[in-house]
């Protein structure tokens, strides 16, 4: 099958080959048109003016008949008698109405040819090409037409054309070679300029591999009309590859950094020796369940992204208990007061996966640094809810309070941490059109203000 595969691959025919073959064999089509043509436009041009000179010899060929004593010196001009018949190369033929030889010009009798009329058709309009006795000739008749009290004998003028047919011959041969330079010089050019007006698909994929070894991060934007289209699609098509391996990227490290909290209450479950069993199981069962919802949450979030999650209204007590359940246990050995200032059936306008994993980030870190309070207040600003986790620790410093929302950035170097949940708040949020700031809370520590848009 591979190799099946890989000969159909390399029998597919390329764009460059296609062009140069097309192109080239335009101009060889037009080169042979034009070569034809020339051709014949001379032959017609020679023959027209072989027929001209033919007509122009007439008198040569009554001097010719006037000395051989078939028309009477007085009947003809004296312009007729002083013409030499001998200076000229053409030759007369008067043939009888059944193609019997009645006389010939001494140039014709130097052929030694019996009833040469034979040879000759009996209409010649037209020039016509002969070979006669190894000559080539072309003859005309000089009139066709039977006029009354006229005789019926037919004379015919003949012209060697063996020099003439020579001289068309090198014409031949010279238009070929001009017509094959002309090709050649043409073919070259066409292979030259389908080099240069392929070169940016040639830079294309250069690019193309650049970036597919991590050496370029897009395509270039000065790519020619006719590219823009496919540059800027493979543009967006990285992008949004990048973007979904930002996505993926970063939900595993979020996914593992919700895990640890769970996993770490469900270890202290594990030390906790004042739970029977069934309790105990119980309370595993309910971690996992956590822990299983928070992965389906996060490859949800990789798979269509933070906007794809369906807006809700959440409760908010719910998820409070369950978070503050496991933190009690994860945090045994700091008791700590969770204080809620809000109405019991509170509810929120985020997806309820958004909503536990926002709570389970800030009030993580509110366990952790706190001293022995937890604050949680909602507060109603008409258009807009406003919740804030406070606690009563060493709060944020002013110089991180816009920092530490952004991956890897901590501002307690001292415990250990990823730098990750307040970045997950931040996204989650930004999805909601929502913000998040930290501020001073009333406890004397950290504020995390989040400001939620009630539609």
């Amino acid at each position: 099958m591979k190799l099946g595969q890989f000969t159909l691959c390399q029998c597919r025919p390329r764009l460059r080959t296609r062009v140069l073959a097309t192109s080239i064999g335009i101009i060889l089509l037009f080169s042979i048109a034009l070569a034809a043509l020339i051709n014949k436009l001379y032959q017609q041009n020679s023959m027209a003016a072989y027929s001209r000179d033919l007509a122009s010899q007439i008198p040569m060929v009554m001097a010719q008949l006037s000395k051989d004593g078939l028309i009477r010196a007085d009947q003809l001009t004296a312009w007729i008698q002083s013409l030499d018949p001998s200076s000229s190369d053409y030759m007369s033929v008067l043939c009888t109405p059944d193609n019997h030889t009645l006389w010939t010009s001494r140039d014709v009798q130097a052929f030694n040819i019996d009833d040469i009329c034979t040879l000759i058709p009996n209409e010649a309009k037209k020039p016509q090409y002969l070979s006669i006795a190894g000559f080539n000739v072309v003859a005309q008749r000089l009139s066709s037409e039977k006029q009354p009290g006229e005789s019926e004998n037919r004379l015919f003028v003949l012209r060697n054309v063996d020099k003439q047919k020579q001289q068309l011959a090198d014409l031949e041969a010279e238009t070929w070679f001009y017509i094959s330079l002309l090709f050649v010089s043409a073919s070259a050019l066409v292979v030259a300029a389908c080099h240069w007006s392929f070169s940016p698909l040639r830079r294309l994929a250069r690019e193309l591999i650049a970036i597919t070894e991590s050496r370029q991060q897009t395509l270039d934007n000065d790519y020619p009309d006719e590219l823009q289209d496919v540059t800027q699609a493979l543009n967006r098509m990285i992008t949004q590859r990048e973007k979904q391996k930002s996505r993926y990227r970063h939900a595993m490290d979020d996914l593992a950094h919700s895990l640890k909290t769970r996993l770490s209450a469900t270890n202290a479950l594990l030390d906790d020796n004042h739970l029977s069993r069934e309790q105990l199981n119980k309370r595993i069962l309910e971690q996992v369940s956590q822990m299983d919802d928070m992965v389906q949450y996060q490859l949800k979030r990789a798979l269509v992204g933070q906007c794809g999650l369906k807006r809700e209204d959440s409760p908010l007590t719910a998820p409070i208990d369950s978070l503050t359940g496991m933190l009690d246990k994860a945090y045994r050995d700091k008791p700590v007061k969770v204080v809620r200032a809000f109405d019991e059936s509170a509810s929120l306008p985020v997806h309820r996966s958004d909503l536990m994993e926002l709570l389970g980030n800030l009030l993580e870190n509110a366990y952790r640094f706190c001293l022995e309070t937890v604050q949680i207040r909602l507060d109603d600003h008409g258009e807009v809810w406003q919740l804030a986790i406070e606690d009563d620790g060493p709060g944020v410093p002013a110089q991180y309070r816009e920092s530490i929302f952004q991956r890897g950035v901590r501002a307690d170097q001292l415990n250990p941490g990823t730098g990750i949940g307040l970045a997950v708040c931040d996204e989650i949020i930004a999805s909601y059109d929502g913000n998040i700031h930290a501020s001073d809370s009333p406890l004397q520590g950290a504020a995390f203000v989040l400001t939620i848009p009630k539609r």
